[in-house]
């Protein structure tokens, strides 16, 4: 059975605690600061590939646990990784935006 990734729910919200909406950007920034910067790994020493971090984003469950665990101790590939779910955004963003159907003019 498949663990529950901090990660993969970090912007779910919280039921029944009302906190500021700059609390919760302040508390999430200070998460991708800290992963993204604390955890050197400058000869890259156990990192997957950039397709396995690509998948992880686009498709977390069909990856294995230990690249998870790699991301969370190592900054390069929590770097690589945020840029493709960011990649992923844009281009879930774009679509939904082109499935609109256009504003039709009032007559």
């Amino acid at each position: 059975m498949r663990r529950a990734s901090p990660l993969l729910y970090a912007r779910r919200k919280s039921k029944g605690h009302k906190r500021k909406p700059s609390v919760d950007k302040a508390f999430l920034e200070l998460g991708r600061r800290h992963f993204a910067e604390d955890f050197p790994n400058p000869t890259r020493q156990g990192c997957p590939q950039d397709d396995v971090l690509r998948l992880l984003a686009e498709k977390p469950t069909q990856v294995e646990d230990s690249v998870l665990d790699h991301i969370t101790s190592c900054s390069p590939c929590y770097t690589t990784y945020s840029g493709f779910l960011q990649q992923m955004k844009a281009r879930n963003s774009n679509r939904r935006s082109r499935t609109r159907s256009p504003k039709r003019p009032r007559v």
